[in-house]
């Protein structure tokens, strides 16, 4: 595995962008001096973990440039992805705030440059800013959230509609208008990587992506993706607009 590379001189967090995507949004500059002095900024290669599931929560992580699955191992070995995250999106707080271990690994999908927040910095700053607990609280409430829908439509679902509900995800989340009509999504993902999204192998995610691209509901350029029928894959699904 690559060795992780330290940034000597990292952005400042008063003028970082992908803060003002993320929970820091509405700290003021005092506080986000303090978060600077406590923190290490790394570059991480596609394919780096950044920490193990199992392992102890030091501090908590925050994306500046690149994305990040996390997956849970299962007793058979087979991966889970729980959540993609982006720039201004936390890592490791849940654990943190528990004083567990990690319970899932973030690995980059992408070259990602991260910052680390020792909890000795971090705690002190949301304990004396309110607004900055509440960010917490919603993003907590949010996540929960999205590992109920996950687990019901695992547990109710066909992998035909899990399949056409993770691409219109993708389609909200990434997703791209091109000149012909359709919704080019811009997150590259592996095929197994997208099974491992919806709890299937990965051939079974590339024999859904061919019948939909069949079905004239999706176009597949090797990773690249783009929606051309939205109607049918709304159908597909079984979502009502």
């Amino acid at each position: 595995m690559a060795e992780v590379t330290t940034i000597m001189q990292a952005k400042d967090c008063k003028t970082c962008q992908s803060r003002l995507m993320g929970m820091f949004c509405a700290l003021d500059d005092p506080a986000l001096s303090e978060l600077n002095r406590g923190k290490t900024t790394n570059m991480y290669k596609k394919g780096q973990i950044i920490f193990y599931e199992g392992n102890r929560a030091y501090g908590l992580y925050c994306i500046l440039a690149g994305r990040v699955k996390l997956y849970k191992t299962g007793i058979d070995g087979r991966h889970q992805i729980v959540r993609i995250a982006d720039p201004g999106d936390l890592l490791g707080y849940r654990s943190l705030f528990a004083d567990e271990p990690y319970t899932a690994t973030a690995e980059s999908l992408e070259d990602s440059t991260i910052c680390c927040i020792d909890k000795n910095t971090f705690f002190p700053v949301l304990a004396k800013h309110p607004e900055l607990a509440m960010n917490v609280i919603k993003k907590l409430s949010a996540e929960l959230r999205a590992a109920e829908d996950l687990a019901t439509s695992i547990a109710q679902k066909s992998v035909r509609e899990r399949m056409a509900e993770l691409l219109l995800m993708l389609k909200e989340a990434y997703g791209k208008a091109t000149k012909a009509g359709g919704i080019s999504i811009s997150l590259e993902l592996t095929r197994q990587e997208m099974g491992e999204m919806i709890g299937v192998t990965p051939e079974t995610a590339i024999r859904l992506l061919s019948e939909f691209k069949k079905d004239g509901i999706i176009d597949v350029d090797e990773r690249h993706i783009t929606i051309t029928n939205t109607k049918k894959l709304l159908d597909t699904a079984r979502i009502d607009i």
